[in-house]
């Protein structure tokens, strides 16, 4: 065993193609691991659901997250596997942070080997290999504490067995082909399409007689299958769900559609990518790729076309090794636009598509190595090489340049204010405040999450989120609770929600809800939760919100800003008052751009502008009762300089109405 390792070392050293894509897949996982040294892996709400159910396995409460709800929205061998961290002495959140990273860097290797045991333009398996390790899709998932990256590369390595066992057969590759794709489905529920693929691509076979074609499905079926049955047995039994309760975005076939177009799109020429010349650059890159893949491939079709199966050696050399990629990649689409609308409260974003990103470059790679495989002479010879070049230099300008946003995003090391990480929070007088006050109390949130994050210690269910509904809040906290030390705590930094729906001002009007601090980045309120509580009325409760705004203009005296809307100030708290109001009124872009009077208080990304972009529209900032409109936003908790307001209409590209004013006025 020493000895075949020895060898197949030797060979890597004397291979020098194979040293480089080592080599790249090395340098991913150095990447992410310095991207996420010095704050950790970005942080989301299912990040927490990750981090809290691994640290309730190790605590021995069993999976389920900080809310005290078992873990059924997502399948368990992510938080199993940072649990196990936790197992041999490694904190889960750096487990995650290293597990990542390993699945990025072997993502990288898996597709590199690929290419060159399958391509014969050595130019083209590096490219294409560069172009994987330098994704910007890739390393900004692989950089989240998320389970994208892992399924991702149990994707890859499923496929890429199914094509192994459909091109030379063997038991083993059937066999690797399904435990890849059962710990696919037990790290995403999406995963059921690899097995429904899997299975279709081995009974679709022509060799085989049809018993042994039926023999390898059901076997396949079986092994990749199983796990997740036992999974969603195991969730039905506790929660009478299979996966969950979930939102819905209601979206059309059109709009699912036009977002993965978008996502395609974006994957071609980044929006984040450089200005000027540079985007021009990445955009020639993109549109050369995707021309070289078309040209390539409608020259493949009049080959077969014209010369029939097996003719000079193309249809021996064809594409069957990325059939299962593009099969898989198809399916998963349809899946996207089938299931999103009804499963998720928002539309399909470059994360619910990534497991294609991979199988679908490779595809095309496949595709343009088959091309250039073809014998030319002529024209069709410096037609050939022309568009090769092209390819060859637009794939250098687009690995190039994103391989430069990636270094210029990890030599920021520093997050933006909203990371659960980042020095804002450390300091916070909201979270100080909930350590030294609240700690024997139930605490509701909509930034639950972030306030669990920095109290890790808590107790399961002691940290809940709040409802989507303002007419559900207090219910929701008389079910919860019994007692009347609840709280609701209401984050005011540069933190945009999650979702939104309503803000603090609706919280404070509550009947049964009362101020009980009121801090630079946030507001803590508590809940009187001794029956009967009053129904929700959404008249009645508008008119509070009214009341209570006109109080505090009353208070302002005069405004700060006089124009289509006036603008009143109030603490940290700026009121737009504009009567008679429009609908249209409320339409347009409110632009707030505040400068602080110490720039070292913005991250690094808004301080080459020298100031913080809190730009807000009407819902749910605003009220519109009768022929006067209302909205309201907050200010940073820092010292300001200046303030910068007004209406910007996006589409037309123009500003309604805008003004400046310091801090002092």
């Amino acid at each position: 065993m020493k000895c075949s390792a020895f060898k197949r070392l030797a060979r890597l050293g004397r291979d020098p193609f194979a040293l480089l894509i080592v080599v790249l897949a090395g340098l991913g996982t150095a990447h992410i691991l310095v991207r996420t040294a010095t704050y950790g892996p970005v942080f989301n709400p299912d990040s927490s659901v990750f981090l809290s159910s691994a640290m309730n396995v190790l605590a021995g409460e069993g999976l389920r997250n900080f809310t005290g709800s078992p873990l059924v929205g997502w399948p368990p061998l992510f938080p199993l596997l940072l649990a196990a961290g936790g197992w041999v002495g490694i904190e889960p959140l750096e487990a995650g942070r290293w597990v990542n990273a390993t699945a990025f860097g072997l993502t990288i290797l898996a597709a590199g080997g690929w290419l060159r045991s399958h391509l014969r333009a050595r130019w083209l398996v590096l490219a294409a290999t560069a172009a994987i390790a330098a994704s910007l899709p890739l390393s900004k998932l692989a950089s989240s504490l998320m389970t994208d990256s892992l399924f991702v590369l149990f994707a890859l390595l499923a496929l890429i067995r199914l094509a192994s066992f459909l091109q030379r057969g063997g038991r083993t590759s059937l066999l690797l082909g399904a435990v890849s794709t059962a710990l696919a489905a037990l790290t995403r529920y999406p995963g059921v399409v690899l097995i429904g693929v899997g299975v279709l691509l081995l009974l679709v076979r022509r060799t085989p007689p049809l018993t042994a074609r039926l023999k390898d499905a059901v076997v396949f079926g079986a092994i990749s299958s199983l796990p997740l049955a036992g999974v969603l047995t195991r969730n039905w039994t506790i929660s009478g769900t299979l996966t969950g309760k979930r939102g819905a975005s209601g979206q059309s076939l059109s709009d699912g559609l036009c977002q993965i177009g978008e996502v395609f799109r974006a994957w071609v020429v980044p929006s984040n990518g450089l200005d000027g010349l540079g985007y021009l650059l990445w955009t020639a890159a993109g549109l050369v790729g995707v021309a070289g893949v078309v040209v390539g491939g409608s020259r493949l079709f009049k080959v077969w076309q014209v010369a029939g199966k097996g003719s000079d050696g193309v249809a021996a050399r064809g594409l069957g090794p990325a059939l299962p990629f593009g099969v898989f990649a198809l399916t998963y689409l349809v899946f996207m636009v089938a299931v999103v609308p009804f499963t998720v409260h928002q539309g399909i974003d470059s994360r619910y598509l990534l497991p294609v990103y991979v199988p679908l470059l490779l595809a095309a790679a496949l595709l343009l190595d088959r091309f250039l495989s073809l014998e030319a002479a002529g024209r069709m010879a410096v037609a050939k090489w022309g568009l090769a070049s092209l390819v060859l230099l637009g794939g250098l300008a687009h690995v190039s340049l994103s391989a430069y946003e990636n270094l210029r995003i990890t030599s920021q090391r520093e997050p933006d204010p909203s990371a659960v990480r980042s020095p804002h929070w450390h300091h916070s007088e909201t979270l100080k405040y909930i350590r030294t006050h609240l700690s024997d109390s139930r605490t509701f949130s909509k930034n639950s999450y972030l306030i669990w994050f920095w109290n890790r210690s808590a107790a399961p269910g002691k940290y809940q989120y709040l409802p989507y509904k303002i007419h559900k809040v207090i219910p929701y906290i008389h079910r919860k609770t019994q007692d009347d030390s609840a709280h609701i705590v209401w984050l005011q930094p540069d933190l945009k929600p999650w979702y939104s729906g309503y803000d603090d001002l609706d919280l404070r009007v509550l009947p049964g809800v009362e101020t009980v601090a009121e801090l630079a980045d946030g507001v803590v309120f508590r809940v009187t939760t001794a029956e009967p509580f009053e129904p929700f009325d959404a008249q009645r409760h508008r008119a509070r919100k009214q009341r209570y705004l006109q109080g505090l203009i009353q208070q302002a005296g005069e405004p700060v800003v006089r124009a289509d809307w006036d603008v009143y100030r109030t603490g940290r708290r700026l009121i737009y008052v504009k009567q008679p109001c429009a609908p249209a009124d409320t339409q347009a872009k409110f632009v707030l751009h505040v400068t602080p009077a110490d720039p070292g208080v913005l991250s690094r990304s808004r301080q080459r502008y020298g100031f913080d972009n809190l730009d807000f529209y009407f819902d749910p900032h605003g009220l519109r009762v009768g022929d006067q409109c209302l909205a309201t936003a907050w200010l940073p908790g820092y010292a300001i300089d200046r303030i910068y307001i007004g209406q910007w209409i996006s589409a037309e590209n123009r500003t309604l109405w805008d003004a400046e004013f310091s801090a002092g006025q």
